[in-house]
């Protein structure tokens, strides 16, 4: 799974933790419902807005670069 896979709608279910780009610590279990997501060029890097919260990850970053290189290592679809 890649972020340009996601569709509004679709849950998903964060299955490893990890730190965004503003220090938001994201835990492991917690299940998001997709809502859309932006690319912001300055940072290399997407703004992820979901029903349940917002974060954002920069590939500027080494450890966000991390987590969007490896996605599926970090969410996983839900069943509905």
């Amino acid at each position: 799974m890649s972020p340009e896979e996601l569709r509004e709608g679709q849950s998903i279910q964060v299955i490893k933790s990890f730190t965004d780009f503003d220090g938001l610590e994201i835990e492991a279990g917690t299940k998001l419902t997709f809502l859309t997501y932006s690319y912001f060029p300055y940072d290399d890097g997407y703004t992820f807005k979901f029903n349940e919260m917002d974060f954002r990850l920069a590939g500027i970053s080494s450890k966000n670069q991390h987590v969007l290189s490896n996605f599926s290592t970090y969410f996983q679809l839900m069943d509905r």
